[in-house]
């Protein structure tokens, strides 16, 4: 759009500079809200939440006996939902078995998707992806 005058005026310069800052601000915030690890947490909590568990295991995600059911078995990983969520990966998700604390901090946000992503194509198709032999020891 074309002004009257050939030079904008210094209140309409401000106010096209301050449109562009606060669209820069938004789409920050916009990608902070997608990308980070604080919002990485929250998407895995909601999955988890809705869920329905079968199995019930201990903190370690040992399968027991008693209590809520609490547990989801993805073949990489043993799911343990809770008030601090966590997770046991298997060997054969191409890392070294260890036990994921699901905390600020404590674990990599590239996990924390990729347990909420099984935990979605279960919820979808009621199977999980195989941990086959050839997936062992990598």
């Amino acid at each position: 759009m074309r002004d009257d005058e050939d030079t904008p005026s210094l209140s309409r310069g401000l106010l096209r500079v301050g449109t562009l800052c606060l669209v820069v601000v938004l789409i920050a915030i916009l990608f902070w809200d997608m990308f980070s690890e604080s919002a990485a947490l929250r998407r895995l909590a909601a999955t988890a939440k809705n869920y329905r568990y079968a199995e019930k295991c201990d903190a370690d995600g040992n399968v027991i006996a008693t209590g809520q059911p609490n547990c989801v078995d993805l073949n990489h990983y043993v799911f343990v939902y809770g008030p601090v969520s966590r997770a046991l990966r298997r060997a054969c998700s191409g890392k070294s078995a260890a036990m994921l604390s699901f905390e600020p901090g404590k674990v990599a946000r590239s996990e924390i998707n990729l347990v909420e992503k099984m935990l979605q194509f279960r919820v979808k198709n009621g199977v999980n992806s195989p941990c086959g032999p050839d997936n062992l020891g990598k």
